[in-house]
């Protein structure tokens, strides 16, 4: 109910605001035509096309034909005004002293382009506003690819810095990932132990009872008695690799196409390492690459691959000699 009254007030409202702006029309328009028409008939145009225009939108037939002769008016006295002024120009610039005749012609070419007198003058005058606007387009282009090239070395130095953000983001991730080395002396001959060793750049996660993400480790070994070995190793898991019987798996340096690896298992038959039985190849490929991707043999998990970042192995490091 409160709701329908509203309605009806709303309605009651407005019909009651267009009858009073109507009653105000009719009131006021007799004196709103009599200002539109003097201010036509003394020639102030403009006043009275501000007066008519400000009620365009009640189309009133009168008063928008006094704003159209108004519109016709104002065009022909500025017609009559502009031509007066070609006139006293021509005029004038007979007279002139050259440090102001050349500014003169310059403003009768502007009121009339084709006009014919002084045609030597209005050449060169012509000539020079053609020179003048060539060089406004040269200062506009040269301007313009300044912008651009500012706008281009900013986009620039934006990618640069880009780039830089993402290189030191990426260095700060691979800092974990890069090689470590360690030297321990041999208990019972008392020599030194070379161990060198980085983590692979992914994780993996293998089913109950080996559950928890990990990664690899590719290591290597220069002991004193038992030589040179490298080895890979994960926390947990069941590689199927024994040690009584060596097992091929197939190794990736860089793009290039897998190589065959021939592997055996620890000694005490352990399941989360294998040893390569062929170091010095291994190696030497190694350091000639950037990545390594080995695929080793899972119990139920089938072959698994870890991929390292070889890039800054330092052999010098290995080995003690820095």
């Amino acid at each position: 109910m409160t709701v329908v009254i509203f309605f009806v007030l709303s309605i009651l409202l407005g019909v009651t605001v267009d009858f009073i702006v109507e009653k105000t029309w009719e009131n006021e328009r007799g004196e709103i035509i009599e200002s539109v028409e003097e201010a036509v008939n003394s020639g102030d145009y403009a006043r009275a096309l501000s007066q008519a225009e400000i009620h365009d939108w009640r189309n009133d037939p009168e008063l928008n034909a006094l704003a159209e002769k108004a519109r016709e008016l104002k065009t022909v006295d500025l017609e009559r005004k502009r031509q007066k002024r070609i006139d006293n120009l021509i005029i004038e610039i007979g007279d002139s002293e050259d440090d102001v005749r050349e500014e003169k012609l310059e403003e009768l070419l502007r009121l009339d382009p084709g006009t014919e007198a002084y045609p030597e003058e209005i050449t060169k005058i012509r000539e020079i506003i053609e020179q003048r606007r060539e060089m406004i387009i040269q200062r506009e282009t040269e301007a313009k690819a300044k912008r651009e090239a500012e706008h281009q070395e900013k986009i620039k130095r934006k990618k640069e810095a880009q780039e830089e953000r993402a290189r030191l983001e990426k260095e700060a991730r691979l800092a974990k990932f890069k090689w470590k080395y360690r030297a321990v002396e041999d208990k019972l001959t008392s020599k030194t132990i070379y161990l060198a060793w980085v983590r692979s750049l992914n994780q993996v996660n293998f089913d109950f009872p080996y559950r928890g993400l990990q990664r690899g480790e590719l290591g290597l070994e220069t002991h004193p008695e038992h030589g040179k070995n490298l080895f890979l190793r994960v926390e947990k898991g069941q590689m199927l690799v024994q040690s009584y019987e060596s097992r091929i798996i197939r190794v990736v340096f860089d793009k290039d196409d897998p190589i065959s690896y021939s592997v055996v298992g620890p000694s005490d038959y352990g399941t989360t390492s294998l040893f390569f039985e062929d170091y010095h190849g291994f190696v030497g490929r190694m350091l000639k690459a950037k990545t390594v991707k080995i695929s080793v043999p899972f119990y139920q998990e089938g072959n698994v691959v870890f991929e390292f970042n070889v890039s800054d192995f330092d052999s010098d490091n290995y080995l003690g000699r820095n």
